[in-house]
């Protein structure tokens, strides 16, 4: 094994030294037989001035490199000290690259040696890690990293990292690392050195092979727990709210009674027993999961049933099961075990992996996508991709490993066993508790042979979402991309794709026809050309279209008369793939049907050609119902993005009315069907809700239990009185205007806050103004869709820096769980109506219109009442917070339905101010 290591941090003026950064911090650690036995570090003055950005990141002022020595008079001790060393450091490409320009400015010869980067290594090791940032995998690890963005500590940090990750590397069977090693040359460090001296440093001793592992087929995986069903309790669900609190003070004796919880218990556990409906209502802080979970134990227990709770948010889901669950086995006097199930696409097929890891690939991204499932294979139990941390080149190459279920009589199945969807199904089966999401539900509520139990038990939480989840799974969606990833894996027949290995198969076995061979290619280049042609006119089409409309979303109205070419195109379209799908079926059937066996490999190719003619045979759906044959209940529309002429282009269908049509034929066969959620009322009613689940007739149980948080003590709303009408004015103008409360109270409350915003377009306007401005420089700004990276991400982020103002859009309104003083300021930029041109917004006005009800205050206010409440949600999640809320659409005021606004929060005080009153009460209040 390599003896000698030098990890390298540097701090630098920029990121590019040949655009004129320098280095104004260097830092080695020396590692020698796994042990730090040197350290050095030097501030080293850049020549130029040190941006207040790059002061406010590292710490390292003007000040600070004023009397430090210049790059020149130490560049012979950091080169000696680098010499023979293998250099290590966290994305060790910008660190020596950076290093080299140096050294070479300074005459001395560049570093030839071998290099390893900790960030590739810990995305091997750790593919379950929820970044790979310095900060966060010291936390993982609990390593010292004090002080972030210094050289010295930074790199004394990569440097425990380092010896961390080769622990954990050597504690992998040989069988997994000479995988790795086979894969590794791949990568962009000399990983494969490393991996190299484990597998001859564990060949020189006998393994010790880990109890907690076992090896099939050439691969280690982690043992699965016990499947075996649990013993039965007698469980009797404590109907005196007495012993209820008793029993949680046993397990959390600083636990306080919450009157609504008890409720909320006491009315579940009374719908289950009397196979009853019911609608609640559960505000912030009630403890809404022990609420539902609870009583659903006990009855599981007690009737041997499972009960079955549904999440929106995958999110939600995996919380359920890695906090709340647990807490509740703390609770309960008894055992029982619940488990996460998902839709197949989020499970590992072995098979397929199996014979991924035998294809020849140096592609970067799928290499290192394979070392992390290696890895991720000794730890898992569930196989679920959501464990994963992949890079966006790891999510496509995983649609080639999901679990699809297909499966031929010829093909022996030695994975059945430890199939990862299988083993789901199996401990579903024995389950008290089934977690899953609506998106999974309701696609299996629709197959004969669902895993959910027709007529059972069901918990909907996040139930104000229910409406929209099952219109987008009663819906589809269709876009260039996806069509041309099947064709282009389908190929041709002198490609060496598919179409060409089925060609192979059919002329072994005596089967081939040339003819027809011919007449498939030209109809599958024939489909190419044309479906392109199509996307090509519809995203001109739509160009033209954004000039007067939403630049994002619009209508589709087949009827259109601008239209009449893309229908005469789709119905081409239509039938060459009526003709491509059914040669395609000729085939797959002359070679399962013939007398000769066929290998494995070729069952392998059958069953990746039947998954394509799945999308194929969708395809031509979509394009008939889309351009052909659209019904009347369904909406249509296009989402454009002028990024590219085709790419940006995804067509929607969805139905009006899908959760009443789920309802009628699936959810109203339940037993007893509980829906939940902290925002179900408007105008302290849940007639709404009903009507936009088609249950205004359904006899339901139905309660709102407020939160218990005292309000009033712990939220002032401020309402700018110095604000003109934002109907008055452009996006631009208001956005400038708006721009300056936020920068006002941004300032006063020293970051800490959220603006939450209605439009993309509106965010990006107001951003952008702010950051042009200069004025919040020492500020740090997040914005979604701007900053990059996914939501949860962003919000790492945001809480990460003390002064920082995160800009939000639609999924930021609700779901965002931020206690404390992280967040102590909420700004709502305008009141949050959807857009009038929004196609389901327009579809339900005009059904409404139709039905002769007038669409605002039928459905476009408690829409927009609802969401407002989700929003102010955002500010206080403990009764310990404390905060502002900060309105600037003064229609809130103004308007005739300004007091339903007002009335639709909690009680609490009210404000008019100028910009300069509302930063000073800010200041005060916070």
């Amino acid at each position: 094994m390599m003896q000698r290591y030098v990890v390298v941090d540097l701090e630098t003026t920029g990121n590019s030294p040949k655009k004129g950064d320098r280095i104004i911090q260097f830092a080695g650690v020396v590692i020698e037989n796994d042990q730090i036995v040197d350290e050095y570090s030097t501030y080293i003055h850049p020549g130029q001035e040190i941006s207040l950005f790059i002061e406010e990141l590292t710490g390292i002022s003007n000040e600070t490199v004023k009397n430090a020595p210049d790059f020149e008079d130490v560049a012979e001790n950091i080169a000696r000290l680098i010499e023979g060393a293998c250099f290590v450091a966290h994305n060790v490409l910008f660190d020596l690259s950076f290093l080299q320009e140096e050294l070479v400015r300074c005459g001395f010869e560049p570093f030839y040696g071998s290099t390893l980067d900790t960030v590739e290594l810990a995305k091997i090791l750790k593919p379950t890690s929820d970044g790979y940032k310095l900060h966060q995998l010291a936390k993982e690890e609990n390593l010292d990293h004090s002080r972030p963005h210094q050289a010295d500590s930074d790199a004394y940090a990569t440097a425990l990292l380092l010896l961390e990750l080769k622990k954990k590397l050597m504690n992998l069977p040989v069988m997994t690392l000479k995988q790795l090693y086979r894969l590794s040359y791949s990568l962009q460090s000399e990983i494969s050195e490393l991996i190299d001296a484990c597998i001859a440093s564990k060949l020189a001793k006998a393994e010790v092979h880990s109890p907690d592992l076992i090896t099939y087929r050439g691969l280690a995986f982690k043992k699965a727990e016990d499947e075996s069903e649990q013993k039965d309790t007698g469980a009797e669900f404590p109907l005196d709210d007495e012993k209820k609190i008793a029993m949680l003070q046993s397990a959390y004796p600083a636990f306080e009674a919450r009157s609504g919880q008890l409720d909320m218990m006491n009315m579940i556990h009374h719908s289950f027993e009397s196979s009853q409906d019911a609608i609640i209502e559960a505000g912030t802080g009630i403890g809404k999961s022990i609420g539902y979970l609870l009583p659903a134990v006990y009855f599981s227990k007690k009737h041997h049933k499972p009960v079955v709770v549904s999440t929106y948010t995958l999110q939600l889901q995996d919380q359920l099961l890695q906090n709340e669950v647990p807490k509740l086995k703390k609770i309960l006097p008894f055992t029982f075990q619940a488990v996460l199930l998902k839709g197949r696409s989020n499970y590992l097929s072995l098979a397929k992996f199996e014979r991924a890891l035998r294809e020849k690939e140096d592609n970067y991204e799928t290499a290192l996508t394979k070392m992390q499932i290696l890895v991720w294979l000794t730890e898992t139990v569930t196989g679920d991709k959501d464990e994963l941390n992949l890079t966006s080149g790891g999510q496509l190459f995983w649609n080639r490993l999901q679990s699809d279920g297909l499966t031929y009589a010829g093909l022996k199945q030695p994975w059945l066993e430890l199939d990862f969807f299988e083993r789901a199904k199996r401990t579903a089966a024995k389950a008290d508790i089934i977690i899953t999401n609506h998106s999974f539900l309701m696609t299996d509520l629709l197959t004969e042979d669902a895993l959910i139990p027709k007529k059972g038990y069901l918990i909907l939480d996040e139930a104000h979402h229910l409406e929209q989840a099952a219109s987008k799974q009663l819906g589809s969606r269709l876009n260039y991309i996806s069509v041309k990833t099947v064709l282009n894996r389908l190929g041709t027949s002198d490609q060496k794709q598919l179409l060409y290995k089925l060609g192979r198969m059919l002329l072994n076995n005596g089967l081939a026809d040339g003819k027809s061979t011919h007449e498939l290619d030209q109809k599958l280049s024939d489909f190419s050309y044309e479906f392109e042609q199509l996307f090509y006119y519809i995203s001109n089409q739509a160009e033209k279209l954004s000039r007067s409309m939403s630049p994002k979303r619009l209508s589709f109205k087949i009827d259109d008369g601008r239209w009449g070419k893309a229908i005469l195109v789709a119905e081409r379209l239509v039938d060459l793939l009526g003709y491509i799908i059914t040669e395609l079926e000729k085939r797959l059937a002359l070679l399962l049907n013939n007398e000769s066996p066929l290998g494995k490999n070729s069952l392998f190719h059958l069953n990746d050609i039947e998954v394509l003619l799945g999308h194929l045979q969708d395809t031509r759906d979509s394009l008939h119902e889309f351009f052909i044959k659209p019904h009347e209940e369904n909406i249509y529309w296009l989402d454009y993005t002028n990024a590219a002429p085709q790419h940006g282009v995804t067509l929607t269908v969805q139905p009006i009315a899908g959760s009443k049509r789920l309802w009628d034929s699936y959810f109203g066969r339940q037993k007893s069907v509980v829906m939940t959620s902290a925002t179900l009322v408007v105008k302290d009613s849940f007639k709404y809700f009903k009507e936009q689940l088609g249950l205004e007739n359904e006899p339901m149980q139905t309660a709102s239990i407020p939160s218990p948080f005292p309000y009033k003590e712990l939220v002032k709303v401020l309402v700018p009185n110095d604000l003109p009408d934002i109907n008055c004015l452009s996006v631009e103008e208001f956005s400038e205007t708006a721009a300056n409360h936020i920068i006002a109270a941004a300032q006063a409350a020293k970051g800490r806050m959220m603006v939450l915003f209605t439009s993309h377009e509106m965010l990006r306007a107001t951003y952008h103004s702010i950051k042009d401005s200069g004025v919040l420089d020492e500020f740090t700004l997040f914005a979604q869709g701007i900053s990059g990276g996914s939501r949860m991400r962003l919000l790492r982020n945001f809480q990460n820096f003390e002064k920082a103002v995160l800009f939000g859009t639609t999924s930021l309104w609700e779901g965002v769980d931020i206690p404390g003083e992280d967040l102590s300021c909420l700004i709502i930029v305008r009141l949050p109506f959807s857009p009038p041109d929004e196609p389901v917004t327009a579809a339900k006005c005009q059904l409404l219109e139709k039905q002769g009800r007038n669409p605002f205050s039928a459905y476009s206010l408690p829409e927009a009442l609802l969401r407002f409440r989700q929003g102010f949600g955002r500010l206080i999640r403990t009764p310990e917070d404390k905060g502002i809320l900060v309105i600037l659409d003064r229609r809130i005021i103004t308007a005739k339905y300004g007091p339903e606004f007002q009335k639709a929060i909690p009680e609490v005080d009210w404000h008019q101010a100028s910009i300069a009153e509302m930063a000073e009460m800010i200041e005060k209040w916070i």
